[in-house]
C-alpha cells in the first residue's frame, strides 16, 4: 500500500516536468495511438552479422560497434577502446604501439571526435563510460584497464549528447559508452591465446558460472599481456582481471556488481621533432638509448600504474513501465610517469610524476511512462581527486648512470573536482514521429590548490613531503570555483517509410581545462617578477561549452544501410594562448571561440550470404574564429585555420567474406594531411594503411565438448608503410609539438576455444 502510494506520488510530482519536454511534440500529433517503432535498425541479419550499425529512430548521432567489429580489428583492439572504434566516421585514432598499451599523448588517449581533442588540453577526464557512468579517469592508468572480450557493444555519441547520457568531467567532443557482457545462464569457459611480432603474448581466460537455483550467476576473467617495443629497448607488461555478479531477488529487484583490476608497466617511445619527422625514412626507428648515463635512456621513460574499480547497478521495477535505477562507482589509480624533459634554460632533467587519486560517485534515475511519454529524471554525483592538475613533480639529474635527486618542481595538496548534475529527459513517439529532449543542470566545482615551499625537502614520498612542508607559497595558491550551466538537448526523428528516416538534433556539451596550473608552476618566477599570482589567472578560467547541431538521414533495409550526416558546432570559452596586456604575460586561458562543421557518411551492406561490407567517410573542419597569441604576446593569425592534428578527410572500410569455414576481412584506413602546429608551419602527409584478418571458424566439436573453436591470423600495416601517427600537441599550442612514428608491419596469430 505504501509502495503504491509513493509510486503514484512520484508520477504526479514529475507530471509537471513532462510539459517541458513534450509540449512541442503536440504540434505534430494527428492521432492518439502510439506507433511502435523498432528499437534498433540493425535488427535481424544486421544485428547478428554486421560490424557496426546506426539506430533507426535515434534522435542524436549515435553508432554502435558490435563484438564482431571489435574482434575484426585484431588483438590490439581487445585492450584499447579507442582502437575498437577507429572505423567510425570522424574518429581519428592513431597508434605508435602495435599492442595499443603505449599510445600516450600528453598523458591522454590519442584520438579525436570531429577534430575535437576529447581528452587533451588539460582535461582531467576520460570520454569512456561503462553502463552510463565513468569508472576510470585520467591522467594515469585508466585508459588501458578494459579487456574488450568482457563487453558486448560500444556506443559512440557524436555531437550533442542526450541529457541522460554522457556523464563525467567532460563530454566536449562526444561520449563513448560500453555495455558489459553479462554472465550467461549456462556454464561457460573461454580460453584465448595470442602470439605475435616483437614477442607479443596474450592469454585471456573467462569463466561463466551459469545460473544457480538462487537466481545467481557470475563470471570472472583474467588476462596477461606482454610485448617488446618494436624499436629501441623496453617492453609492456599488463595483468588484468574482471569479475561480475548478478542476483535477482523476486520478480522486481535485480542487483549487479562488477570490478576490474589492472596492473601495467610500459616503456614509452621517444618522440621526433619536426625536422626529424620531415626526414622520416632516416628517423623511423629513432628511439631512446641503452646508455644509463644518457638523459634519454629508455629506463628513465616509462609509466607504471595499478588500477581497480567497483561499479554496480541496482534495478527495481515497479511495473512494466516504471523503473528505479541506482549505479554507484568507485575507481582508484596509483602509479607514476617518468620522462625526460628539457627545462627552459636548456638543461635536461628526469621528471617523476607520482599519481595516487580516486574517483567516486553515483547515478540515480527514475524512469516511467506517462501516457505517450517515456520520462527519466535523475541525479549524477562525482568526486575526483587531483591530478590533474598535478599534485607533485620531482626532478632528477643523471650522474654516473644513476638518478640523483635535484629538487621538487611542484608540491601541492590533494583536492577534488566535484560535480552534481540533476537532469530530466523525455521521449515522445506518435505515428512516424519521435521527439526526444531534456536538460542537465551542471554544477561543477573546480578544485582549490595549495602549493607548498619545498626548500629542505629531499627525495621522499609525496605524503612525507607534505608532512615536512613548513610554509605555503601563497602566490601559487588558488581557491575553488563553482560553475553552473544548463545543458539542454532536443532532437526529432521522422520515419518517412519503413526504410528511410530523418533526424535533427541539438545538444550542448562541456569540458574544463586545468592546464594553467602546470604552466604557471613551470614559469612561476617570471610571473612573480610581474607581481602575478595563480589566483589572478585562476579567476579568469571558464567552462568550455559547445552547441552542436546535426541533421541526417538513415536509409536501412535488411541488406543495406546508408547514413549521411551534416553537423555544425560552435565552441565558447575554448582554451587558447592568451596575451593579457594588463599583465604583460601569456598563459593558457579559456576565452577563445571556435567553430566546426562537416559531413559524415557511413554505410553497410550484406552483398550476399557470405559477404558483408562497411565503410565510412568524413570531412571535418574545426578552426578558431579569432587570432590568438604567442608566448611573447605577438599575434598568431590563425583565424579560420584548421586546429593541429585534425585531418580534414578520413576514409575507412572493412569487408568480411566467408569461404567455407574461412572468413577473410581486409581493412583500409586513409588519413589526409594535417598540421602539427597551429601556425600551419609543420605539415604532416596523409597515409593509407592496410590491415587484414583471416579467421578459421571450426565451430562446435561435440566429441571434445567444445562449444566453439576459432583460429585467426591478423596482419597490421601490410605494406609496412612509414608514416607519422600520434602528434603530441594541443589545439592552442604554438611551439614545441612532437611526433610519433606509426606502428610497422605486425603479425598476430590467435586461437580461441569455448567449453
Amino acid at each position: 500500500m505504501v509502495k503504491n502510494t509513493i509510486h503514484k506520488l512520484i508520477k504526479r510530482m514529475i507530471l509537471i516536468l513532462v510539459v517541458i519536454v513534450t509540449v512541442p511534440a503536440a504540434c505534430f500529433s494527428e492521432e492518439e495511438t502510439v506507433y511502435q517503432l523498432p528499437e534498433t535498425v540493425v535488427k535481424g541479419t544486421f544485428e547478428e552479422q554486421d560490424f557496426i550499425g546506426p539506430l533507426f529512430t535515434e534522435t542524436s548521432t549515435k553508432t554502435k560497434v558490435t563484438e564482431k567489429g571489435i574482434n575484426a580489428l585484431g588483438p590490439s583492439s581487445t585492450m584499447s577502446v579507442h582502437k575498437a572504434i577507429s572505423l567510425i566516421p570522424s574518429v581519428n585514432q592513431q597508434s605508435v604501439d602495435p599492442s595499443g598499451l603505449a599510445d600516450i599523448s600528453n598523458y591522454h588517449e590519442s584520438f579525436r571526435f570531429r577534430g575535437v581533442e576529447a581528452t587533451g588540453g588539460g582535461n582531467p577526464s576520460t570520454p569512456v563510460n561503462v553502463e552510463g557512468v565513468p569508472v576510470s579517469g585520467r591522467p594515469g592508468g585508466g585508459v588501458t584497464i578494459y579487456d574488450m572480450e568482457n563487453f558486448d557493444t560500444i556506443s559512440i555519441y557524436k555531437g550533442g549528447v542526450p541529457a541522460d547520457q554522457g556523464f563525467g568531467l567532460t563530454n566536449i567532443g562526444g561520449k563513448i559508452d560500453m555495455e558489459v557482457k553479462r554472465p550467461v545462464d549456462e556454464f561457460n569457459f573461454k580460453l584465448k591465446q595470442v602470439v605475435g611480432s616483437e614477442d607479443f603474448r596474450r592469454t585471456f581466460l573467462r569463466l561463466d558460472t551459469g545460473k544457480f537455483p538462487t537466481e545467481t550467476n557470475g563470471f570472472i576473467s583474467y588476462s596477461n599481456t606482454s610485448a617488446d617495443k618494436w624499436k629501441g629497448e623496453g617492453e609492456s607488461d599488463r595483468d588484468n582481471a574482471m569479475i561480475g555478479l548478478s542476483q535477482k531477488i523476486g520478480s522486481k529487484l535485480k542487483i549487479e556488481a562488477f570490478s576490474i583490476y589492472n596492473n601495467s608497466e610500459v616503456n614509452t617511445y621517444r618522440t621526433l621533432n619536426y625536422t626529424q619527422a620531415e626526414s622520416l625514412s632516416d628517423n623511423y626507428e629513432f628511439d631512446f638509448t641503452n646508455d644509463k648515463n644518457d638523459y634519454f635512456y629508455y629506463g628513465y621513460n616509462k609509466a607504471e600504474f595499478e588500477d581497480y574499480n567497483v561499479f554496480g547497478k541496482i534495478e527495481y521495477r515497479f511495473d512494466d513501465n516504471s523503473t528505479l535505477l541506482f549505479k554507484p562507482f568507485y575507481w582508484n589509480d596509483q602509479g607514476s610517469y617518468m620522462e625526460t624533459i628539457t627545462m627552459k634554460n636548456g638543461n635536461n632533467r628526469i621528471r617523476e610524476w607520482d599519481i595516487d587519486h580516486d574517483m567516486s560517485g553515483f547515478l540515480s534515475q527514475y524512469s516511467t511512462r506517462i501516457q505517450s511519454v517515456d520520462l527519466t529524471v535523475g541525479f549524477f554525483n562525482l568526486q575526483q581527486e587531483r591530478p590533474g592538475p598535478p599534485t607533485s613533480w620531482k626532478l632528477y639529474k643523471v650522474s654516473s648512470g644513476e638518478l640523483v635527486f635535484d629538487k621538487w618542481q611542484a608540491l601541492s595538496d590533494s583536492s577534488k573536482h566535484r560535480q552534481n548534475t540533476p537532469f530530466i529527459s523525455g521521449k515522445y513517439a506518435n505515428g512516424r514521429f519521435t521527439l526526444q529532449g531534456g536538460v542537465k543542470y551542471l554544477r561543477y566545482t573546480m578544485p582549490s590548490i595549495k602549493t607548498y615551499n619545498t626548500t629542505g625537502i629531499g627525495d621522499v614520498s609525496y605524503e612525507t613531503a607534505i608532512s615536512m612542508a613548513t610554509s605555503i607559497d601563497e602566490d601559487a595558491c588558488a581557491g575553488s570555483r563553482d560553475f553552473n550551466k544548463l545543458l539542454p538537448n532536443l532532437g526529432g526523428n521522422y520515419k518517412i517509410n519503413e526504410e528511410l528516416s530523418t533526424y535533427v538534433s541539438y545538444g550542448r556539451n562541456y569540458g574544463m581545462s586545468v592546464s594553467l596550473y602546470p604552466y604557471f608552476i613551470s614559469q612561476k618566477q617570471a610571473f612573480y617578477a610581474k607581481g602575478i599570482t595563480l589566483q589572478d589567472l585562476w579567476d579568469k578560467q571558464e567552462l568550455e561549452t559547445v552547441d552542436n547541431f546535426d541533421i541526417g538521414l538513415r536509409y536501412i533495409t535488411d541488406k543495406l544501410y546508408v547514413v549521411p550526416t551534416l553537423y555544425y558546432a560552435r565552441h565558447k570559452n575554448k582554451a587558447a594562448t592568451y596575451y593579457d596586456p594588463s599583465l604583460e604575460v601569456s598563459y593558457p586561458s579559456t576565452n577563445a571561440e571556435a567553430e566546426a562543421y562537416g559531413f559524415e557518411l557511413e554505410a553497410g551492406a550484406l552483398v550476399s550470404e557470405n559477404l558483408s561490407l562497411y565503410g565510412s567517410f568524413s570531412y571535418n573542419r574545426f578552426f578558431f574564429t579569432q587570432d590568438i597569441f604567442n608566448s611573447d604576446g605577438s599575434v598568431n593569425a590563425v583565424d579560420g585555420d584548421q586546429v593541429p592534428d585534425a585531418p580534414e578527410f578520413l576514409c575507412k572500410a572493412i569487408a568480411s567474406y566467408r569461404i567455407g569455414k574461412f572468413v577473410l576481412s581486409p581493412i583500409v584506413k586513409y588519413t589526409s594531411s594535417r598540421y602539427g602546429d597551429i601556425e600551419h608551419d609543420e605539415k604532416i602527409d596523409g597515409a593509407v594503411i592496410f590491415d587484414f584478418d583471416l579467421t578459421y571458424k571450426v565451430g562446435a566439436v561435440p566429441k571434445m565438448k567444445i562449444k566453439n573453436l576459432d583460429f585467426s591470423l591478423t596482419v597490421n600495416n601490410i605494406f609496412d608503410k612509414e608514416y607519422i601517427s600520434i602528434i603530441n600537441t594541443t589545439d592552442y599550442k604554438t611551439l614545441g609539438s612532437t611526433y610519433q612514428t606509426g606502428a610497422p608491419f605486425t603479425v598476430f596469430a590467435s586461437a580461441s576455444v569455448t567449453f
